[in-house]
Formats: structure tokens, C-alpha cells, sequence
């Protein structure tokens, strides 16, 4: 009889301890945003919100790739579904047109503005503004690691800092280059040229 009743309370315990390791993982993925940079520093995968221009919150925070395409632009693309008002979920049988269609996430573009307090520790966030698309919200927020190297980046496009261009390489054709290019010593020249040529006449 005591083995009866031991085997269903060790199955309970079992059962409780899978269910708590399950509900520790959900919140430990729910802590872990997802971030990743290139090398050069502008590309990014980061977590990202619509706002409204008085700052409320549209939809979800959801994982955003990001891109910069100009000195003071980024392209924006939602890794699922869309940054868009109507943010409902679709159905299969959108999902399967979308598919066959070819057709990935919206890319949409947007200039940065500046940083914005946030309370959580070691994280930073930036707001994009200056996309014209009624569809779309007034603003999205952008949140990335204290530490990420995407950060200089944001803050060159931030202040309007462009790229130095690139010098270019001399050209030996250019006509200007052989204009103001030392003439050639001739067989003449060093025949007319002795000892007092090199020196100022004494007078």
C-alpha cells in the first residue's frame, strides 16, 4: 500500500518539476532579447515598437533588422508580420499567398532622432522618425544593449555626421596633372646647363 501511494505523488513531482522548468525557460527567452551587429557596425537585429507622436505604445515589442542604406537613413524590417496599425494576426491562408507571392516583411525607412529614457538597466533606446506612411506608426523605438557597437553608428545619425569621402587616386593622364608635371631633361639642357647656371649671377 505506502508503494501505491509513493509511485502517483512521485509522478506529481515529476510532472511539476518539467512544468517549472518549462515556465523558467518561456521567461528566460522573454528576458533574452534577441542582438546581433555586423563587424562594420550598420546592420543590426534588435527589439523594436511602434508609438504614437504623443508616445503611446502600437502593438507589441517585436524583432526588428535593421540597416543603414544612407549616412541618414535606416531601412526597417520586421522579421514577422508588419509595423502596420492593423496589427492583427493573419491567417494561413494569407500566409501561404504571401509565400507563394515572394513577398517577405515590408521594409520601410526612417531617420534617427535621438535617444530616449528607458528604466530598464544596460539598455539604450532610440527613436526613428521621418517615415510619411499613414499606415505605419509616427514614431518606432529601438532597443539595444548599453554596450552594443551599433551604438556610434546611431549617434553619427544623430548628429548628421557624413562619411569623409575618399580621396582619389592621382591620375597620370589627368591634364592637369601633366600640365603642372616637371618638364624632362634633355641632352640640350645639360649641355646649357654648367657650374654658374646653378648659382645666382654675383653681378
Amino acid at each position: 500500500m505506502p508503494m501505491c501511494e509513493t509511485a502517483p505523488m512521485g509522478s506529481f513531482l515529476l510532472f511539476a518539476a518539467v512544468v517549472i522548468v518549462c515556465v523558467l525557460m518561456l521567461w528566460a527567452s522573454y528576458k533574452m532579447e534577441p542582438h546581433w551587429v555586423s563587424k562594420d557596425g550598420e546592420r543590426m537585429i534588435c527589439y523594436g515598437q511602434g508609438l504614437k507622436r504623443g508616445g503611446q505604445s502600437i502593438g507589441r515589442w517585436r524583432e526588428l533588422r535593421i540597416s543603414k542604406i544612407r549616412h541618414d537613413t535606416l531601412e526597417v524590417r520586421p522579421r514577422r508580420g508588419t509595423l502596420s496599425h492593423d496589427d492583427a494576426p493573419r491567417g494561413p491562408v494569407s500566409v501561404a499567398s504571401g509565400m507563394i507571392k515572394g513577398r517577405g516583411p515590408k521594409a520601410s525607412y526612417w531617420k534617427v532622432v535621438g535617444q530616449a529614457a528607458t528604466p530598464l538597466r544596460n539598455r539604450v533606446m532610440y527613436i526613428l522618425d521621418g517615415n510619411s506612411d499613414p499606415s505605419l506608426p509616427d514614431l518606432i523605438a529601438i532597443r539595444l544593449p548599453a554596450k552594443s557597437k551599433a551604438i556610434p553608428m546611431l549617434e553619427a545619425m544623430v548628429r548628421g555626421v557624413q562619411p569623409a569621402p575618399k580621396a582619389a587616386a592621382p591620375d597620370s593622364t589627368d591634364p592637369i596633372t601633366s600640365k603642372t608635371a616637371a618638364p624632362a631633361v634633355t641632352e640640350e639642357s645639360r649641355r646649357g646647363t654648367g657650374r654658374s647656371a646653378a648659382r645666382p649671377d654675383p653681378g
